[in-house]
């Protein structure tokens, strides 16, 4: 590593603690003085060293020319100041939705840039920490949508930090950048770990989704008499009216419910259990089996469908969330 490496590293994470505490969570900021930073860039204070080297020339050989040529890139540098500050100066950037996903996995997240007229700003970079950055241009007055993709690495709330929109625009010598943190109503599932050996059916309490087994209880219709059946099941009316010899089948009421139950998966630890939980909620899904959920302070009645699949995997996601003022809120 370089001496240079070893000092700029350093100043970097210190400045981005120092962002990340100053930062608020909000909905929606306008970009003003307070928000943006602005600095060369690397092209930037090579052009500024240029600049010292024509000076420290034209000064030891009081060369005129050198002194107009100087003077006016110097001029140039301090226009780019006020033209690349304005690129991001006066917008208003607003959180519209997010999506929820499983952990490891992008959530995309839709973003309205506006203006209150209509003005070109080119070149804007907008990117989460880990991603690639998106370029957008924008023009007209109004509303733009954009959707950035942010990472995600555990359950629980989308916070994937911060959001950096910047720009170098119009020649790159600087660089104009803010930093923002949103607030988000979507959530983060636990990643699915397979457990292929684990039971999915437990039987459920109350009314509906049953299926029928073969049994002693209900009568379910008739079948064709097969030699060894008890003839206590003979339909002797059917018989007496001779229309062949048949058999009564019964059937006895069975829970098609499935319970994905905290207490199945005791012998784990918190995250290893929701992972076999968030597992075992996807397979019923698929299987379009009726299920429901039982955790710690939480219970879900039976059902099916995308609003209880999305109900279930939000549960998983904030158990032992200390936001719980947050999961009523509506889903973005």
């Amino acid at each position: 590593m370089s001496p240079l490496s070893r000092i700029r590293h350093p100043l970097k994470r210190y400045f981005r603690r120092w962002i990340e505490r100053r930062t608020q969570a909000v909905r929606e900021c306008r970009l003003d003085h307070r928000r943006l930073y602005i600095l060369p860039s690397k092209a930037g204070f090579g052009f500024l060293g240029l600049v010292f080297a024509l000076w420290i020339l034209g000064t030891n050989y009081e060369n005129n020319l050198v002194f107009i040529l100087c003077f006016l890139l110097l001029a140039m540098f301090i226009v780019s100041i006020h033209v690349t500050h304005g690129t991001l100066s006066g917008l208003r950037v607003k959180m519209v939705r997010a999506q929820s996903v499983f952990a490891g996995d992008a959530a995309a997240v839709e973003l309205c840039f506006s203006q209150p007229r209509a003005r070109r700003r080119e070149q804007i970079a907008v990117c989460f920490a880990g991603q690639d950055p998106l370029m957008i241009t924008l023009a007209n007055a109004g509303d733009t949508f954009v959707t950035v993709l942010a990472p995600t690495t555990r359950r629980g709330f989308l916070e994937p930090g911060l959001l950096t929109v910047e720009s170098v625009y119009p020649v790159g010598l600087l660089r104009v950048w803010s930093y923002l943190r949103f607030r988000f109503n979507a959530v983060v599932y636990p990643a699915p770990a397979t457990d292929a050996t684990r039971a999915v059916g437990r039987r459920g309490s109350g009314a509906g989704h049953y299926l029928g087994t073969t049994g002693s209880e209900d009568y379910a219709g008739l079948k064709t008499y097969e030699v060894g059946e008890s003839l206590r099941h003979v339909a002797w009316k059917q018989y007496a009216r001779e229309q062949g010899l048949w058999s009564k089948q019964y059937s006895d009421p069975v829970d098609s419910r499935v319970w994905v139950d905290w207490n199945d998966y005791a012998s784990m630890e918190t995250e290893q259990r929701l992972a076999r939980m968030t597992w075992q909620v996807c397979a019923c899904d698929a299987d379009g089996r009726v299920y429901g959920l039982r955790i710690p302070g939480t219970e879900l009645s039976p059902d099916m469908g995308a609003a209880h699949r999305q109900a279930v995997l939000r549960c998983l996601a904030l158990y032992g969330n200390d936001g719980t003022n947050r999961i009523n809120d509506e889903t973005a």
